[in-house]
């Protein structure tokens, strides 16, 4: 098949006009599925909003559609509900994929690394900022080193490739300063031939969107290191406003009646702050006393 061809079906697969970096992106992709004997690397970074999920389901679509066959992954259970719940097509966990528990007699055996019986496949991992390659003594996955294990499971000789998505802006794993699965020079440390595409332009949210404009401002300020407190502009955008520390309860309470708990969220500076707000709405606002009550959400870890 032609690289025109491509492009054509994953343009209409998309099902809106590309922006220009998802033109950028779709032309790498083409030439990407047109390489299959390569042992290869894509890496799709953008910030939020900018359409990275749709790309996906795009590209699952577009696979399918040329018979080539594509497994989709997420570092969390919820990050793979959510991509599952997009793209109609079932996700997985990577630990889930590529581990495998061991037996023994007390029921606790380690997790190796499972045997990958995958040809001419295309996996394609999403939130690949959370991947760490830290290794750990209490580490029972693997190597311990979850990116290592992955690249290792991937490239089997068998003609699969993998494509990493994420967003550079997000927090990376714990103790480290960047992400590695979204540093080209670290994947070309494997011996891969590593791209990547950069997706510019938010299209989730409108342009005249204040939470656009001031996410846009502060991830600015921190690509230009300035260290100041940035201020918020709130003039002219339906989508931003100040409230009063008065009317807080009211406004929280409103957006529960209107949005529903899961599509309310309260960002704070820190973890106090985090248990005093908590612990303010679950006795003025939802009027729970009890230490666990019904309806209220469990973090078993």
């Amino acid at each position: 098949m032609l690289k025109n061809q491509i492009i054509s079906i994953l343009t209409d697969n998309l099902g809106y006009q590309p922006t220009p970096g998802q033109h950028k992106l779709i032309d790498k992709l083409a030439d990407f599925i047109l390489q299959p004997g390569r042992k290869e690397v894509l890496v799709v970074k953008g910030y939020a909003g900018t359409g990275k999920t749709t790309l996906v389901r795009s590209m699952v679509n577009t696979l399918k559609k040329l018979r080539i066959k594509s497994v989709l992954l997420a570092p969390t259970g919820r990050a793979a509900k959510v991509l599952a719940a997009f793209t109609r097509v079932n996700a997985y966990t990577i630990h889930k994929k590529i581990y495998r528990q061991k037996s023994s007699k007390d029921g606790f055996g380690k997790f190796v690394l499972e045997k990958n019986l995958h040809t001419n496949t295309f996996f394609i991992i999403d939130e690949a900022s959370m991947i760490s390659n830290q290794s750990s003594e209490m580490s029972i996955f693997g190597s311990g080193r979850l990116l290592d294990d992955l690249i290792q499971y991937v490239y089997n000789d068998r003609h699969c490739k993998l494509i990493l998505i994420g967003d550079t802006a997000q927090l990376p794993p714990v103790g480290l300063d960047i992400s590695p699965a979204l540093n080209l020079q670290n994947l070309q440390s494997y011996g891969l031939g590593a791209e990547e595409v950069f997706l510019p332009e938010i299209i989730r949210q409108s342009k005249d969107s204040g939470i656009l404009f001031n996410a846009t401002k502060i991830r600015s300020m921190i690509e230009e290191r300035r260290i100041e407190l940035p201020q918020l502009s709130l003039k002219g955008f339906p989508d931003v406003a100040r409230i009063s520390g008065e009317d807080l309860t009211e406004q929280i309470t409103s957006a529960y009646d209107h949005n529903g708990l899961d599509e309310t969220l309260i960002v704070v500076r820190s973890n106090k702050m985090a248990n005093k707000y908590n612990q303010g709405i679950r006795s003025r606002i939802l009027w729970r006393e009890e230490q666990i009550s019904v309806g209220d959400y469990l973090m078993v870890v």
